[in-house]
């Protein structure tokens, strides 16, 4: 049995244009006859009230076993602060950059990191870095990457754009062309355009990238993640897992909230299969997109996912469930999957 939750994200003040994710996971425990709550990145601030709200009401319980910051954008790591000052949490997977280098005082939303970390002390949480070859849970859990190594160098990096500021002239420089998804439906899938030459920020590349398996169902969570992350990931996944031709993914997040930066063709053929012949029909892509996003989710990234044998659902300021085994929920509806847009974002 499992449950995916992704809870909208809209925006520091909770209306706007800035997608963020907020993920909780109820699963059975194989080897322990019990379930298990685990969180992936908590949004904004209040996002966490919201986060332990959502796990009261459907999974009934204050309890969570694993929390996990995939990286420390406040979009992602904030409402891990409330969080936690709401629920019991047992353990917190994150990075902790002042491990891995002597000068950290250029590091972004580092304030906020280093409070969610000693409110996580203070509360008996325990800490632990999340990097590659880390299982949870007899192996339920998993983490595909970062390596100590990758992690390190995308560290320092991130620090040097920084102190020259080329990651804000880089962000400032990212256009914002995709509006109104409805308006763009098309009824058929025109060519691919989304390209292999996408370029993800270091900072988005430290994102802890996880897999869960609960039987023979297997979820791949990716954060920010780009595509040179994914692809260690994928020899990680293909050196514990297989081949995903022979153990295909049941579900896929995109990362970066479906940015056409982070996937290209090469990276989705592997994970996914190539077009018209996917490694499995009917695996579910969830992307975590404000509603009013000019960007996010690309029509080139959801074209290529359907292609690939994916049903697409996005959060668009709703929260939207995957599950197997779980009891229904009294009045929530079943979506209908994006159907294919038309690929004019730049």
């Amino acid at each position: 049995m499992y449950e995916i939750d992704f809870l909208p994200v809209e925006s520091e003040s909770g209306q706007g244009s800035k997608s963020g994710d907020a993920i909780a996971v109820r699963f059975s425990v194989e080897t322990e006859q019990r379930n298990a709550v685990m969180v992936i990145d908590g949004g904004f601030s209040h996002v966490g009230e919201n986060l332990a709200d959502h796990i009261a009401q459907y999974y009934e319980t204050d309890v969570v076993d694993l929390v996990i910051s995939t990286h420390p954008d406040a979009d992602h790591l904030n409402g891990l602060s409330t969080l936690i000052g709401k629920v019991q949490a047992k353990e917190l997977l994150i990075h902790q950059p002042r491990l891995h280098t002597y000068d950290v005082s250029d590091f972004s939303n580092l304030e906020a990191l280093d409070s969610l970390i000693s409110l996580a002390r203070s509360r008996g949480v325990s800490i632990v870095e999340p990097f590659t070859g880390l299982t949870r849970f007899g192996g339920q859990v998993s983490i595909l990457g970062p390596t100590v190594s990758y992690y390190e160098t995308l560290l320092e990096q991130h620090l040097a754009e920084e102190r020259s500021g080329l990651s804000h002239a880089s962000k400032a420089s990212f256009g914002s062309v995709v509006r109104g998804l409805l308006s763009k439906a098309l009824p058929y899938l025109p060519i691919e355009t989304l390209g292999d030459d996408g370029e993800t920020s270091p900072r988005n590349n430290t994102s802890v990238i996880t897999l869960l398996r609960v039987g023979l169902q297997r979820m791949m969570f990716t954060g920010d993640a780009g595509i040179t992350s994914l692809e260690g990931a994928c020899d990680e996944y293909e050196r514990t897992v297989g081949s995903f031709r022979v153990a295909p993914l049941h579900f896929f997040q995109a990362p970066h909230h479906g940015s056409r930066r982070n996937l290209g063709p090469t990276i989705l053929n592997r994970i996914l299969g190539e077009s018209g012949a996917p490694h499995r029909a009917g695996v579910t892509a969830f992307i975590s997109s404000a509603k009013i996003s000019e960007k996010h989710p690309s029509p080139k990234v959801v074209n290529a996912l359907i292609r690939r044998g994916c049903e697409v659902f996005a959060t668009e300021g709703r929260t939207i469930t995957q599950s197997n085994g779980a009891p229904p929920r009294a009045n929530w509806i079943t979506l209908t999957p994006f159907g294919p847009l038309a690929e004019d974002d730049v």
